[in-house]
């Protein structure tokens, strides 16, 4: 299987992965997970999307909330790719965590786990966040600063391009200026790092696409 992104995966991955894809094709005609015209397309456009997050690695026992998960999108291939991650799927419709937690009873993925509700009642803690086109990054990144850990001493970004910090990584796509602007205005304590996606693939899909990673300076 040829995926977008060079990244390391074993095969045991790629099978869970693919099932993955498989399920979200099943179950979209009932429960709208990803866009009908996208259904042939699941494995390039929206798992493979989301194993851009292979590009670098959570540290061990990270805690990672995806919030407004859908389907599953980035929370499971995240929990697939990260085995000793744990990964909390966050979304305000009912339909789409129980299809979350049938996806990861099925295919036994047992490092994730959904929460229903909205993400300003979230309650529980987490190292970072994730996610992908659900809100503006000032929402984003004011969901994440209300419910986040300490972070831990680990290298900056700047200094270690192999490991993702404690902080908000999302799948984001067009002219982001404007999201970037309002973020600073909101909260002036914040470092942000564009990654463009057409720097680690060939495929013309993602080349108005980008992974943002804020952190804080604080």
């Amino acid at each position: 299987m040829k995926w977008p992104f060079e990244i390391s995966i074993e095969p045991e991955q790629e099978q869970q992965l693919l099932a993955y894809a498989e399920e979200l094709r099943r179950v979209n005609r009932q429960f709208n997970l990803v866009s009908r015209q996208d259904e042939d397309r699941i494995i390039s456009y929206h798992v493979g999307h989301c194993l851009s997050f292979g590009l670098r690695s959570f540290q061990k026992e990270t805690s990672i909330v995806d919030w407004g998960s859908g389907g599953g999108l980035p929370a499971i291939p995240i929990a697939i790719l990260y085995p000793d991650v744990l990964v909390k799927a966050v979304d305000s419709n009912s339909k789409k965590t129980r299809s979350v937690d049938m996806f990861c009873r099925r295919l036994k993925i047992p490092n994730c786990s959904s929460w229903h509700g909205r993400a300003e009642a979230y309650e529980n803690t987490a190292h970072c966040s994730v996610s992908r086109a659900t809100a503006p990054l000032s929402e984003l990144w004011a969901w994440h600063k209300r419910m986040a850990t300490t972070p831990r001493l680990i290298m900056p970004p700047e200094s270690d391009k192999t490991k993702w910090p404690d902080g908000l990584i999302c799948l984001k796509g067009g002219d982001l200026d404007a999201e970037i602007q309002k973020l600073i205005s909101d909260f002036q304590d914040v470092t942000i790092e564009e990654i463009p996606l057409q720097n680690h693939t060939d495929s013309a899909y993602f080349s108005t696409k980008s992974m943002i990673v804020v952190t804080s300076s604080s």
